[in-house]
């Protein structure tokens, strides 16, 4: 595999490394400005366009030398804010530029909504582009997270940063070592830690959200070596991957997250497909199934994947049609609500797919 630097040397658009970790605390800002003050040493032009201030004197050292673009003041109100000003970065067209904290949100009146986007009009401008993410963060696994550690997950950017990155690593310390941080007040202030230890940084959490990260970073460097594979890499890119949803889709997002996951280790595109009959056009269909649907159609997108609406009345042949047209190679359902009775009566979409989508496999998805 290549290293970031040979990455840097080789290509002519900006690269993207994302240092990835499992909680606050682990070292992503430590390993971003480390690896920045070594990149200075070999004579590389590397700014800060942000870095959070964080209260850790082993942190703080390592910015020392290192230019740091003028922050942008926002003025919201009363309070003041500073955000990582965009256009400035692009005058100074550094050869790397470092940006803490991706998932970061924006004051209100800035450029973009969400830093992640800020970063990609830095790598357009053909600026390198070193950051920091917790694995929480990610659309595809923030809901599981918020339910397993019963925090909240707001900020939140979509997988697709994942795949356009260069290199992802891990900044990963054992979670005793994490835990003994911050007990000696070196991730928050002291009057939080208990709070902290006994809610958020239990052993439970930490080992799930480890394995998370672990998993992350190993399916992108997976997904690299495919790329990289240039023998094996056109038959990677005909592949694709087919979510279907009804017209009441309550476990909708549970489908849409497990196909584009699935979509990403593969490194294919993913559909995402509802068939309208006549009597649910616009028209027909209710007010608070059509809102429901464009949310999921809204979530869809945002993961990465091509919404398509498509017509016809017999909602089995249109998706098998649909797979074979597009190279479909998996196609994800959800588990039928109905009872094995009422399903014969009624007939079954999913049975009618498999019967006639040959060659193609099949993912039915449990919500339960």
């Amino acid at each position: 595999m290549k290293t970031f630097e040979e990455v840097l040397e080789s290509k002519r658009r900006g690269s993207l490394k994302i240092i990835m970790g499992y909680a606050a605390g682990v070292g992503k800002t430590f390993s971003m400005l480390s690896e920045a003050q070594a990149l200075k040493q070999r004579g590389f032009d590397v700014v800060i366009g942000y870095v959070e201030p964080h209260r850790r004197p082993e942190t703080q050292v390592l910015v020392v030398g290192l230019e740091q673009v003028p922050l942008r003041k926002c003025a919201v109100g009363d309070a003041q804010f500073n955000e990582m000003d965009v256009d400035a970065i692009i005058a100074r067209k550094p050869q790397i530029v470092l940006v803490d904290e991706l998932a970061h949100t924006n004051v209100r009146g800035s450029k973009h909504a969400k830093r992640y986007m800020d970063v990609m009009d830095i790598l357009n401008a053909e600026i390198n582009v070193i950051s920091t993410l917790n694995v929480q963060h990610l659309e595809s696994v923030a809901d599981r997270v918020a339910a397993a550690t019963k925090a909240p997950v707001q900020e939140r950017i979509p997988d697709k940063i994942l795949q356009i990155a260069h290199q992802i690593v891990m900044a990963d310390i054992s979670m005793d070592d994490l835990r003994e941080r911050l007990r000696l007040g070196k991730i928050y202030d002291k009057e939080k830690v208990d709070n902290a230890l006994i809610n958020f940084f239990t052993y439970h959490n930490l080992s799930f959200l480890r394995e998370i990260c672990l998993r992350e970073a190993a399916g992108n460097q997976f997904q690299k070596m495919q790329e990289n594979n240039f023998g094996e890499s056109k038959a990677f890119a005909e592949e694709a991957v087919m979510v279907a949803l009804s017209s009441d889709p309550t476990n909708a997002p549970t489908l849409i997250r497990k196909g584009t996951k699935l979509a990403a280790r593969l490194s294919s595109r993913v559909y995402v497909t509802y068939v309208q009959k006549k009597a649910e056009d616009p028209a027909h269909i209710d007010s608070q199934l059509q809102r429901k649907l464009q949310t999921n159609f809204d979530l869809a997108t945002r993961l990465g994947a091509e919404v398509r609406v498509l017509h016809g009345e017999n909602v089995s042949d249109v998706l098998v049609n649909f797979a074979f047209e597009h190279k479909i190679c998996h196609a994800v359902f959800g588990k039928s609500r109905l009872t094995p009775i009422r399903e014969r009566i009624r007939g079954s979409i999913l049975l009618e797919f498999i019967h006639d989508a040959v060659g193609i496999d099949v993912h039915i998805i449990s919500v339960e």
